[in-house]
């Protein structure tokens, strides 16, 4: 019997068996790479462009006249309108709001619910004026409408200009400078029942906006400063922004005795307000003063946690409100057992469970059906899962550097979609729920302490 050859395998090389394979990946490394070069040089001239005033739906500029300022001064109720996330045709909204110039002659440790009322309307404004700011929008600069109706001189909201464009958002992610926020400057003079004036210098920032939410997650390490503790890295970066500016602003008009801040914000916004406005009552101790302590006033809303020093609770920054809804998630953020607090008093909205809730939520509801034209969408039983999974998050991820951990994020989302509706939980968040609640209570409805 023959003996049959035995046949030997033929090796053919990787790139014949997979040329169409390979020649794929080749066109995708150098399409990855022609957007890299892309990017990298748009950024660039963008950032080029930024530095020499160009390229902005309009340019920089320093504060303009209000053409269109009612120069109203004491006390009068003006109609403000804006935008609202709630789903309503052409998204634009209106309320009345309160003014009286005298607020700024009186003592801004004390409580003011009218003042806190028309702040929350200014700080839902100022996130409305992005629109006026992105080419090609018919949307009006709502914010210089609403500060003219209140009497207002003059306003800056140069900030804005490259942080409205979707492609600014992207130059910033790209840049790693989106620990920034946009905010309104404006300036009124106010008149006091017996004559008496001073010059009110007014801070709306906004809230979250594109990428500058990742802002939200730069904690720092207060490792980084050789310090115990520091400020939430992301906010104090934007915070410290609009205390320079201020400086600038002021260091051109001399004196400062006869100057008055107002720091208002949602969110980020609100955040970035907490900490400016305990800023400058931190320079009324050295030589760089802003405004007497006696006039600076600062009330926010939806405000996140913003430090880990412990000195919160100070009589200096007793002049600082935040004012939050316990069924919204975000002033739970960074949480309280990682070491975060806000400076200030912190005061709550009636939650579910709370008498103040059962006797003004129906007059809540109207107030927001009437400023928005929807029913309201927020549910006020949210609050037991947020207070859940704020526990939940406080056991399984015990400090801010666990977040970061594999197990840290595992934990994060499979809370966060085990136990609430994450867009549901998000309505609770609106600005126009904040107004509403606002409108419908008094100060003695609003309690202090913590969410609990």
């Amino acid at each position: 019997m023959e003996r049959q050859e035995e046949s030997v395998p033929v090796h053919v090389p990787f790139y014949h068996r997979h040329k169409w394979l390979i020649r794929i990946v080749a066109v995708l490394v150098l399409v990855a790479l022609g957007l890299g070069v892309a990017v990298n040089a748009a950024v660039q001239h963008r950032q080029k462009q930024e530095m020499l005033g160009l390229g902005a739906v309009q340019q920089p500029s320093a504060p303009v006249e209000l053409e269109d300022s009612s120069n109203r001064t004491g006390a009068f109720t003006a109609h403000v309108e804006y935008t609202s996330m709630a789903e309503t045709d052409g998204h634009q909204v209106a309320t009345d709001i309160a003014w009286d110039d005298a607020w700024f002659f009186q003592d801004p440790t004390v409580y003011n619910h009218e003042l806190a009322t028309t702040c929350s309307v200014l700080s839902a404004i100022a996130n409305s004026e992005s629109g006026y700011y992105q080419a090609g929008s018919s949307s009006p600069a709502y914010m210089e409408e609403a500060l003219a109706a209140l009497g207002f001189q003059d306003i800056s909201t140069a900030s804005y200009q490259y942080r409205s464009e979707v492609f600014d958002e992207i130059v910033d992610f790209f840049a790693g400078t989106d620990d920034v926020v946009a905010y309104s400057v404006a300036t009124k003079r106010v008149r006091n029942t017996d004559g008496v004036e001073k010059t009110l210098y007014l801070v709306s920032v906004r809230g979250s906006y594109g990428s500058e939410w990742l802002s939200d997650f730069n904690m720092g390490d207060s490792s980084d400063y050789e310090m115990d503790a520091i400020d939430h890295e992301g906010f104090m970066r934007a915070a410290s922004e609009i205390v320079d500016d201020l400086a600038d602003r002021l260091s051109e008009t001399g004196g400062q005795d006869d100057i008055a801040l107002l720091f208002t914000g949602h969110s980020r916004g609100a955040a970035t307000a907490n900490l400016a406005a305990s800023y400058a009552d931190d320079m009324t101790t050295g030589l760089r003063v802003l405004a007497p302590l006696e006039n600076i006033y600062c009330y926010t809303f939806a405000t996140p946690e913003v430090t880990e020093f412990a000195n919160i609770g100070d009589s200096l920054y007793d002049n600082i409100f935040n004012i939050m809804n316990p069924s919204d998630i975000v002033p739970r953020l960074p949480l309280a057992s990682w070491g975060y607090a806000r400076y200030g008093n912190d005061l709550w909205l009636p939650g579910v469970g709370d008498a103040a809730f059962d006797d003004h939520y129906d007059a809540m509801r109207t107030a927001f059906k009437e400023n928005v034209g929807t029913e309201s969408p927020y549910v006020p039983e949210d609050r037991e899962r947020v207070d859940k999974l704020v526990e939940d998050l406080g056991r399984e991820i015990p400090t801010a550097d666990d977040l970061t951990s594999v197990g840290g994020m595992v934990s994060l989302v499979r809370d966060l979609l085990g136990d609430i509706n994450p867009m549901q939980v998000l309505y609770g968040h609106y600005p126009n729920v904040y107004i509403a609640w606002m409108q419908a209570i008094d100060a003695d409805d609003l309690r202090e302490g913590d969410a609990a």
